[in-house]
């Protein structure tokens, strides 16, 4: 799975599941990139019972309820918890985090969030 190479773009992880469907769907982005915030830049700060809201294609607003905030080490990361797939709809969202490797140009921690959809709340 690889970050997108437009800074402000969400990438999606074609080999997963989709928005909307039940499974795991992967998305990613990028935290930071030319001095500058970018579409997962505050990804950190997102804690368990926040809201996330995702448009899909057809302009249908989701909401899913974060179950789990983590920052694993790039290298080490539990690849099998990360993508493992589920009978009801979950997404996990991927960015970088931690320490920048100024030699290796990344970072190298990933910040993992873990989100259950859930239904929208009265107004």
């Amino acid at each position: 799975m690889q970050s997108p190479t437009d800074p402000d773009t969400v990438g999606w992880y074609n080999l997963g599941r989709g928005i909307g469907a039940p499974g795991n769907a992967l998305l990613d982005g990028h935290v930071d990139l030319g001095g500058r915030l970018r579409g997962f830049g505050l990804l950190r700060q997102l804690a368990p019972g926040d809201t996330i809201q995702i448009t899909d294609a057809n302009g249908n607003v989701l909401n899913y309820s974060v179950s789990w905030s983590r920052m694993y080490d790039a290298t080490t990361a539990p690849l099998d918890q990360i993508f493992e797939q589920t009978s009801d709809e979950q997404i996990t969202l991927i960015t970088c985090g931690g320490v920048f490797d100024q030699a290796a140009h990344m970072y190298i921690s990933r910040w993992i969030v873990r989100a259950t959809r859930s239904e929208p709340s009265a107004s």
